[in-house]
């Protein structure tokens, strides 16, 4: 009777521990659910950036101001514009525009430069570390930094006096993606050569298009 009563007991045990272990499971499972859930509810949120202050630094690549991606971007999505861009310079000379240029009153700060420094002799580690600085200049400003990289250069650009560019611009690129930290780095390498009106690649109309779009996609710019 008694070894029967102590079975009893131990069945009783055994269930009373499994119900707890399949409760725990369910726990978990709704857990992973609802972090899952906030990560796509977080990725989908469509930003309506109408009127906000956007700041661009940057050279020629961003210094058109007849059909430029920073003149459609602002155009389609309502924001306000100061671009500070200038044809030819280099990435020390933008942390200098970054210091009397970003304060509290701007909402984003689009950085694209790098392009002068590969052709030139600016080393990759150098221009990214400057690029580095602009972005943290934004952060201590509480303006949000987005970084591009610019065109696909192994593509688009046909450098026969200076060979080496477009491995050094594309080397360039993938260090930004892979070290920039406190920005979002947007991949816009989505102009193929026909975008392209000269040997480095001074984009056409369809290439700033591309550029803009592909920027409002990445981050989820609403179109007014």
């Amino acid at each position: 009777m008694r070894y029967r009563l102590i079975l009893i007991c131990f069945f009783i045990l055994c269930t009373f521990l499994s119900s707890g272990l399949n409760y725990d499971k369910k726990i978990d499972n709704m857990e992973i659910k609802n972090i899952v859930s906030d990560t796509i509810v977080k990725q989908d949120t469509i930003l309506d950036v109408n009127g906000k202050v956007s700041l661009f630094i940057g050279d020629s690549h961003t210094a058109n101001h007849h059909w430029g991606w920073q003149m459609l971007l602002c155009d389609k999505t309502g924001m306000k514009m100061n671009n500070t861009a200038v044809g030819g310079k280099i990435t020390s000379w933008m942390i200098g525009v970054a210091k009397e240029s970003i304060h509290s009153g701007i909402d984003y700060c689009f950085i694209w430069g790098g392009a002068n420094d590969m052709y030139g002799s600016v080393k990759a580690t150098k221009a990214v570390e400057n690029i580095q600085q602009i972005v943290n200049i934004c952060n201590l400003n509480g303006v949000k930094p987005i970084v591009l990289t610019g065109f696909d250069a192994k593509t688009c650009c046909v450098t026969p006096n200076n060979p080496g560019y477009p491995k050094r611009y594309a080397e360039f690129q993938q260090m930004l993606l892979d070290s920039i930290e406190g920005a979002k780095v947007l991949d816009t390498r989505v102009v193929v050569r026909k975008d392209c009106g000269d040997a480095i690649c001074h984009m056409n109309p369809s290439g700033h298009k591309k550029i803009s779009e592909s920027v409002i996609k990445q981050m989820n710019f609403k179109i007014k």
